[in-house]
Order: structure tokens, then C-alpha cells, then sequence
């Protein structure tokens, strides 16, 4: 067993409760209209609580280029400020299994304040007629891309 796959077990609790909410909204999001922009969740004090970004753009609407940074400085904010065990971002993103075409996913990046960081995707399909189809979650460990307990 790695140090990660050992450090997964002990805060596995924690990685599930920020998962799990956070995949539920965007299939939600992708049910209900077709797509979602990034959206994000803290677990501070044993509570999730789900955090979102705005912002203003000449056409009036926001991409997910401009929403996502907003996010992980928001989030890298509120872990100095207050007592944060994990945070997780929630995007959508193209992904490619190994010999297989590209398919959509939803990729939830967590990252524990222990130093784990591991990212969930589900794969899904659309067919003709709107109806969405999910696929196996699949998980890994990566790199962190928001470094929310670093000293900067």
C-alpha cells in the first residue's frame, strides 16, 4: 500500500462528503440544461457548504475560463481564513480512457488539508434526443492545482 492510498483510507470519509454533493449538482446541472459551469464545496467544521462564483461580462455571461479561477482563489482564501479540512471543485472537462475516443466527464478535483489531492470523473454521453447517460466513476490521485494551505 502507497502513503497515499493509505492517507485515501484514513480521510475517505471527508473526500466522500464533498464528492458526492458536488456530483449530484452538476448531474443535475447537465439534466436540467445540457451543461453547468464550475461550481465548488468546502468541508469546514464538518459541514459541506457548496460556494459558487459570478462574475460580469460585456455579453453578460460567464465561461467556465472565467468562473474557475475565481473558485480556487476563493477557495484558497477561505481556507486561511477559517478552520478548512478539504475543498473540492467540480468541472466539466473532456477525458480520454486509455485506447478509447474522448468522451465528456465531470471531474471533481479534492484536496485534503492532509495532502491528499485526488480527482473523480464521470464519463457521460448525451444522445439525439437530450437524454444523458453516466457512466463508471473512475478516481486517481494527482497533483494539487489550488495549494489551498500553502503559505504564498
Amino acid at each position: 500500500m502507497t502513503d497515499e492510498e493509505e492517507l485515501y483510507g484514513e480521510v475517505k470519509p471527508d473526500v466522500r462528503a464533498l464528492a458526492q454533493p458536488l456530483l449530484e449538482l452538476s448531474e443535475k446541472a447537465l439534466r436540467e440544461r445540457g451543461s453547468f459551469l464550475p461550481h465548488a464545496a468546502a468541508l469546514s467544521e464538518g459541514k459541506v457548504r457548496l460556494v459558487g462564483a459570478m462574475c460580469n461580462t460585456a455579453n453578460g455571461v460567464a465561461s467556465s475560463t472565467q468562473i474557475l479561477p475565481l473558485l480556487r482563489q476563493g477557495l484558497k482564501a477561505m481556507a486561511h481564513e477559517r478552520s478548512v479540512t478539504a475543498i473540492g471543485v467540480a468541472e466539466h472537462v473532456t477525458m480520454t480512457s486509455d485506447g478509447q475516443a474522448p468522451s465528456q466527464a465531470i471531474k471533481v478535483l479534492l484536496e485534503h488539508h492532509r495532502g491528499l489531492t485526488m480527482a473523480v470523473y464521470l464519463p457521460y454521453a448525451q444522445d439525439t434526443s437530450g437524454d444523458i447517460t453516466f457512466g463508471s466513476t473512475t478516481s486517481m490521485f494527482v497533483p494539487p492545482e489550488i495549494n489551498a494551505w500553502d503559505e504564498d
